[in-house]
């Protein structure tokens, strides 16, 4: 998803590149062969359009998966759903490492199919995990592991090491599929889906493998035929319902409405402000790679802020102080950028790795609120709509980006202005976490 921060190499590299092709071979900046630069796109007039397109095609993707994936996950499972998706994303690697026979349309075609099954995994990948935890402080340890902060600093890695599209795709369709390999053998379906979807055997045949591995219990072989799923992994009991739930019962419902519109557009927001500083990393001052490592760096420690600061803060304090700070600072961003004050670059890459990094305690908030807001029979679902939220937010933020050859501070006024907004419905929307109802993990 992060590919296209390569895709165009820096404007001075371009101009040495313009005077002798010879430079790829020394390449003394460590610039990234891309594939763009690969097909002669690079280093254009229209080079900020195609790199846009690019971006677009992935996020367009991701947008579409998160509403289909979502929709499957809760007709087929949770477990088939993400491993599918994990497996097409290896494929969509290792067909691009022969992109040198492809035509440019079916390049571009790939990027949008992986996109697709980065927004199914992105949705079924989250969904697996906060079914498998019953306390809420466990989910939020969780949110706090999953992101992309790791990721990030991974990218970056791997395009300074190799420098080169073909070992960056080989690599990466290595690691996809030594993951989907480890999923297979370790990854066990929700049983809370299990049960809500009256498969009440197999959810007690999972739960009794987890319980055993883990040897946190000693059950009496007399004891399973008798025990429930959740007694086996000692949760509370679920409730349930036969009433058979709907895309429609998200919208129609006042009481999935009102979550739904909010976390909607709470994701949207966050979405459009962290792709639109993803994609600017290559337009900041600096090394590109330091930057987007050190921003994946700083994400990994603030996205642990909730996690520590729940003892103290409800979800809804972290996500107002998060959103108020990256506001204020993108307000700050502004003046420098309006009036190109060259002695304060050092201030703006300080800014806006602070604005990339400072909106993760929120999206972690969006991530737990989406999942504990929503019973099951509709949990993947809500997640998908909150997920086609966020990808729309990332299809629009490469638009938003553009923008900037009209004006270089226009981006950062929108983002701005994004973040107010976000704050006064945060303010004015989002439950505490005592609004909750004590079972939110419950399917009724």
């Amino acid at each position: 998803m992060l590919m296209t921060a390569f895709m165009e190499p820096s404007p001075e590299w371009c101009d040495t590149v313009r005077e002798t092709e010879q430079s790829w071979k020394l390449n003394p900046n460590n610039e990234f062969y891309s594939l763009s630069v690969e097909r002669g796109f690079a280093c254009q007039k229209n080079s900020n359009q195609t790199t846009a397109m690019m971006s677009s095609l992935l996020m367009w993707g991701a947008l579409i998966g998160s509403f289909v994936c979502g929709f499957l996950s809760d007709r087929l499972g949770r477990k088939p759903v993400y491993l599918g998706c994990l497996l097409m994303i290896t494929i969509g690697h290792i067909l691009l490492t022969f992109s040198m026979y492809l035509s440019w349309m079916t390049i571009n075609a790939t990027l949008a199919a992986m996109g697709f099954f980065c927004g199914g995994y992105m949705v079924t990948n989250f969904v697996i995990l906060t079914e498998a935890f019953e306390l809420p402080k466990s989910r939020l340890l969780v949110v706090s592991l999953n992101g992309w902060s790791v990721s990030m600093a991974v990218t970056a890695l791997a395009a300074s090491y190799t420098l080169n599209w073909y070992a960056y795709h080989t690599i990466f369709a290595i690691v996809g599929a030594c993951i989907a390999i480890i999923s297979l053998a370790t990854c066990s379906e929700s049983c809370r889906w299990l049960s809500a979807n009256g498969l009440q055997n197999d959810a007690k045949k999972i739960a009794l493998q987890i319980t055993l591995l883990n040897n946190n219990r000693d059950i009496e072989e007399d004891d399973i035929s008798i025990l429930s799923w959740h007694e086996i992994l000692g949760f509370s009991a679920p409730t349930h319902t036969d009433e058979k739930k709907t895309w429609k019962t998200l919208f129609k419902s006042t009481r999935f409405l009102k979550p739904t519109a909010v976390m909607c557009y709470s994701f949207m927001a966050s979405s459009i402000v962290s792709f639109g500083f993803y994609f600017s990393i290559d337009v900041l001052p600096g090394n590109r790679y330091y930057n987007m490592t050190i921003m994946g760096i700083l994400k990994f420690i603030l996205g642990f802020t909730p996690f520590f600061l729940n003892r103290f803060l409800t979800k809804r304090a972290i996500a107002i102080s998060s959103v108020g700070l990256c506001c204020l600072a993108a307000l700050m961003i502004l003046p420098i950028q309006y009036y190109d004050i060259q002695c304060m670059r050092w201030v703006i890459i300080m800014l806006s790795l602070m604005i990339a990094a400072g909106i993760d305690p929120t999206w972690k908030i969006n991530h737990l609120y989406s999942a504990e807001l929503f019973p099951t029979s509709v949990r993947s679902m809500a997640r998908g709509v909150c997920n086609a939220g966020g990808r729309l937010g990332s299809v629009m933020a490469p638009m938003i980006v553009y923008l900037r050859t009209f004006g270089f501070f226009i981006p950062n006024a929108i983002f701005a202005v994004l973040l107010f907004i976000q704050l006064v419905v945060i303010v004015i929307f989002l439950p505490d976490d005592s609004d909750k109802d004590a079972n939110e993990m419950n399917d009724e």
